[in-house]
Order: structure tokens, then C-alpha cells, then sequence
């Protein structure tokens, strides 16, 4: 009978030895678990917002007035001078449209003697030039005289109309030769072209006019520039 006890013993003893161990594995395994949990590196995503955008876009039109200066060679090498104009209002005391047709419509202004056809793509602004040029291409000083400028824009270029006195010019070019071989409704004139635009001096009853294409040399462009020219009329 004592041997029987003796071995419940030992085997309850047995036991509880195992629940010990399998306790203390049980207790380290959690352990591990918690310090993982604490001192994981991983972070969460951060998501930008994006903010709104402007429902409506401002458009700041500068067309670009081409100045000669002389180089070493005697060629005129053209640089540009940039002339902010900002688009507030149509003319509309001083101008006229007459009919249209389906793509285009003619300008005439009575402030400034001139009529011309141009695309209804694009948009008519008038606004003045205080910059202005004498005829040796220097800055004029007269701040008192001021120039008219009617854009024509259609993004991303510009089409105008540049009318001052006639003895100042919107730009600057101290060797215009005007020529009675190319003839702007009947006056001579004076044309200048670069890879990215073509302007047209010529003068009238005491004013200088100057035409101005900025096409950037697409051939669409060159061809509405060409009908844009042609369609000048003194009045």
C-alpha cells in the first residue's frame, strides 16, 4: 500500500513540474507578444488633402515687343521686351464692330482711323502704351504721350494694333526703311520678321501704326497673320 502512495506521490509531483514549465513558457510567450506590440516601428500613412483649386483662371496677356539693337556684324539682332497688358475692358466709345461673318468679324476704331477683320476665336482688349520710342529708338521722355494698343488674344498667342504719334513708335527699331513695294492700304511699309513673329510699321496723317503677329512660327498662325495684315484699312 506504501508503494502505491509513493508513486501517486511522485507523479503528482511530476505534474506539477510540467504545469510549472508549461506556465513559464506560457508567461514568456505573452510577454514577447507585449514588447512587440510596443515597439513596433511601423507607422500609419499620412494622406495629404489636396486644397482646392480656382474655379476660374486669370489670364495676364503680355505680348512681346521686339527691340533691334545693333550687333558687332551691323545685323539688327532682335531682343524681347515684355509689355504687361491687362485685359479689363473692351473699347467700346471709340470703336465699332461692323457685320460679321461665321469666323470673323471686322474692328474699326474712330479714335485711331483703322479698320481690320479678325478671327472670332479670339478676344478684343484696348488699354494704353506709356513706353514709347523715338525715331533713333531711344526712350521717350514725354511721359504725357501715350500710345493705343487692341490686342487681339487668343491663348497662346496675340495678335494687335500699336498706334501712337507719329513721332514716337511702340517699339523700339532705329532702322525701319518703309518701301513702296509692299504697300499697307496704299501707305509704304516697313516689315520685320523673326522665327516667332511678324510686325508691319507704317505711318498716316501724323501717326504711326504697327502691326503685330506673334505665331511662333505655326504655319495655322502665319496664314491668319497674313489675312490679319491684309485686312488693315486706314480710313
Amino acid at each position: 500500500m506504501s508503494t502505491k502512495n509513493s508513486t501517486y506521490i511522485i507523479l503528482g509531483l511530476i505534474l506539477l513540474i510540467l504545469a510549472g514549465i508549461g506556465g513559464y513558457f506560457l508567461f514568456q510567450v505573452y510577454l514577447t507578444n507585449q514588447q512587440v506590440s510596443y515597439t513596433s516601428t511601423t507607422t500609419p500613412k499620412i494622406e495629404l488633402l489636396p486644397t482646392d483649386s480656382p474655379t476660374e483662371e486669370i489670364v495676364e496677356v503680355t505680348p512681346s515687343v521686339i527691340t533691334p539693337t545693333a550687333s558687332v556684324s551691323g545685323k539688327i539682332t532682335p531682343t524681347a521686351v515684355k509689355t504687361t497688358i491687362a485685359p479689363t475692358k473692351i473699347p467700346t466709345a471709340t470703336a465699332t464692330s461692323a457685320a460679321s461673318s461665321s469666323t470673323s468679324q471686322t474692328f474699326i476704331s474712330d479714335t485711331d482711323s483703322f479698320s481690320i477683320v479678325y478671327s472670332l476665336k479670339r478676344k478684343l482688349y484696348q488699354d494704353f502704351e506709356s513706353t514709347l520710342y523715338d525715331t533713333n529708338g531711344n526712350v521717350s521722355q514725354d511721359k504725357t504721350v501715350k500710345g493705343n494698343r487692341y490686342t487681339f488674344y487668343n491663348a497662346p498667342t496675340n495678335f494687335a494694333v500699336h498706334v501712337s504719334p507719329g513721332t514716337v513708335w511702340s517699339w523700339k527699331n532705329p532702322d525701319r526703311q518703309f518701301s513702296q513695294s509692299s504697300l499697307i492700304s496704299g501707305q509704304p511699309s516697313y516689315r520685320y520678321d523673326i522665327a516667332a513673329q511678324t510686325i508691319i510699321d507704317l505711318q498716316y496723317n501724323n501717326k504711326n501704326y504697327t502691326i503685330q503677329c506673334i505665331h511662333n512660327g505655326n504655319s495655322t498662325l502665319k496664314t491668319e497673320c497674313e489675312a490679319f495684315i491684309s485686312s488693315f484699312k486706314l480710313l
